[in-house]
Parts: structure tokens; sequence; C-alpha cells
């Protein structure tokens, strides 16, 4: 999706002259202050905080919601492996939720996995795909349990013409090398809550009583950890940002033109989509896990499940085996996590709609005419 140009190049070239390659040099005119500003008004919230990775942006929510030990975090079971570490690394208990026909977090799956020890529900927009965000919000108040978004693979990402992320209590995003826009390894948190927005600060940042912010925190300062950006990861998010809305308007485009063409040739199943308008993903969807191995398989096409491994939660060796670093920070040894477990039988409905989908998604950038080609000739 992302794209290095001169404006980048440019701005960190000024951050690399200047010398100030951090917050406390740089102040509230250098650029992890610009782009955090630029960030939030983008995203049309309150507050911003640029951290040193999507893992650092879900940690950081994890600790502003207070997760910690005895706790119980429900999350999709499509997704990466640091949305179940965060909350783990806090001693309390990731369990997985399955995925419906969108690829999503399944609501009804979610309400029946709600238990007294639910703190949180996080909520994850895979490869931009959007969950059913009315419906889950509707079951999380209803249940009064707040809802983190990972939004890391859906950076300027919209669900009924509003921003993914800005649902929730909080939003995360990540800015690595795979987002759609990028500063090699980078996150993000956003958040209309000036107290999560602060707690968030302390833990990303040890030493938050000494930078300078737009604004003091408000809270009684705690021990943190230091998930701190730096300015050349600013200055690169600076310039990417501007580019942001331009890029994903080019990739739904192209999306829009493919689901067409999926539909005029009529060979092919489209999945549903909790917002097809906005759509920047396509998927192809078939009954059986067989009958996609006969007829895309054979071209040799890979479902989701056999191209996105490191995203298939069986495959995760810290989860499926419950090992921390030290016995007496593993919540699985405890009676709160004793019956959690991430083998095929956590969540087989997700491993089999994984099985039987895959992407058909171009680049933003992807010339149109040959994209129509390619998806004709299927």
């Amino acid at each position: 999706m992302f794209e290095i140009g001169q404006e980048e190049i440019a701005a960190v070239t000024e951050v690399l002259k200047s010398g100030r390659l951090t917050r406390f040099q740089a102040g509230t005119d250098g650029y992890l202050a610009k782009a955090e500003r630029a960030l939030a008004e983008k995203m049309g919230v309150k507050y911003a905080l640029l951290v040193n990775s999507g893992t650092s942006a879900l940690m950081c929510a994890m600790v502003a919601l207070g997760i910690g030990p005895g706790d119980e975090v429900l999350l999709s079971a499509y997704t990466w492996i640091s949305t179940p570490l965060a909350p783990m690394l806090l001693q309390a208990v990731p369990k997985l939720v399955e995925i419906d026909e969108t690829l999503t977090m399944d609501p009804e799956d979610l309400e029946r996995k709600i238990s007294p020890r639910t703190k949180a529900i996080v909520v994850i927009h895979m490869a931009n795909l959007p969950c059913d965000m009315d419906r889950i919000m509707e079951i999380a108040n209803r249940h009064g349990i707040p809802v983190v978004e990972d939004a890391c693979q859906a950076v300027g990402g919209l669900y009924k013409g509003r921003r993914l992320g800005t649902f929730g209590a909080i939003g995360c995003f990540s800015f690595n090398n795979y987002k759609n826009i990028t500063c090699g390894e980078g996150g993000a948190i956003i958040t209309d809550d000036p107290v999560l927005f602060d707690r968030a600060r302390l833990w990303h940042d040890a030493g938050t009583f000494v930078q300078s912010y737009d604004a003091p925190v408000q809270i009684p300062m705690f021990a943190g950890q230091d998930y701190r950006a730096s300015e050349i990861q600013g200055a690169m998010i600076f310039e990417q940002l501007k580019k942001l809305d331009g890029w994903m308007e080019q990739l739904r485009l192209r999306v829009k033109r493919m689901r067409e063409i999926v539909e005029e040739v009529g060979k092919y199943r489209l999945a549903p989509h909790n917002d097809p308008e906005s759509a920047a993903t396509v998927v192809l969807q078939f009954d059986t896990p067989e009958e996609f191995d006969q007829r895309v398989g054979v071209i040799g096409w890979g479902s989701i499940f056999q191209n996105a491994g490191r995203h298939i939660f069986i495959n995760w060796p810290p989860l499926v085996e419950k090992r921390a670093y030290r016995d007496d920070v593993n919540p699985y040894l405890t009676p709160a996590g004793a019956d959690a477990h991430y083998d095929a039988s956590a969540a087989p409905r997700t491993l089999d709609l994984l099985k039987r989908s895959a992407y058909l998604t171009p680049a933003w950038n992807i010339d149109l005419a040959k994209l129509e080609a390619d998806t004709r000739a299927l």
C-alpha cells in the first residue's frame, strides 16, 4: 500500500540534520507532536499517541483499561499473535471468539463467550475488513465491557462513513512495513478519553514526567515502560498521513471495480462484507475447503489458511504451549486460565472459513486494465 517519496526523505533528512531525534529534544514543535495532532484530527478524536509498534499500542490499551491478573479478554480468533499476547503479558487470559463469513468477529459467538471475568473485548479489522461495529458495540455496551479496536491492518479504513479505530474506548494502529502507511516499525493509539490517554502515556514512557507534550498528565504518575517512538518515525508518519486518504480512495475504487467484475463473471462468490460501500478488500469464498481446492487451488491459489499461517492461532507456539518467561507470571497456571486453549478445537469455524476463503485484493497503484484482465481470467 505505502509508497516512500521525496516528502518522507526530506522530513527524515531534516530530523537527522537537526540532531533532535527524540521527543524530549524536539518538544511540542517536533514531528512526533505534529504527527499525533495530525492523526487525531484525521481520525476525528481528541487524543493520539505514537509508539514504537502496534504491539506496544495494544499493550498500552490493555494497561489503560487496567487489565491484569484474573481478567479475561475476548478477541477474534483471526489475528496476529500480538493481539492475545498483550493481555497475556499482563497476566490476563485471552479467549478466542469465532469469526463469521466476513472474516471478522462473530457477534453471536462474542455474546456466548462473555463471562463474569470478561474485562475487555478486542475486535480486529483484519486486512481492512471492518467488523460489525453496530452489533458489537450494542453487545459490549449492554454488558458494560470496554472495546479495543485492533485496527493495525486497517489504518484509514471506514465503517459506514466513520474511521475504524474510533468506535471503541481505544483504537490501535500499526505502522510497520506491511501496513497502509509505514515508518518501518511503529504504532499509535487513539481515544477520546483523557484518563485512558494519560494511562497509556504513562505506560509507554517511564520518563513521561520529563517529556514535553501538548498537555501535562492529569492523573497520578505510575511506573511505566519505554515504548517511545523517535522523531524519525514521527517525520515519516506525518508525511504518510497526508497521502493516506488518497491511497485508500484509490484502493476502494479498485476494489469496487473488482467486485463488479467478479459479479459479472459469475464464477465465484464474494464473501459478505459489513460495509460494502467502503470495502478496501475483496474476499472470494467457497462452501467447503474441498471446493476451494478444486476450483482455485488447481491454478496455484492458496487459501488464507495456507497463505497466512502466521495469523492462524494454531501456529502460535507461546499460546498453544501456554508458556511465559516465568511460571509465576503465567496466567494459564492459574484457575482463571486453566480452561483456556488454542488448539483446533478453540475456534473450529474460524479454521474452516480460512481454509475456504482467499483474498483477491489489488494494491492501490496497480494498473486497472491489467487488474480487470487478470480478474476475468481467473
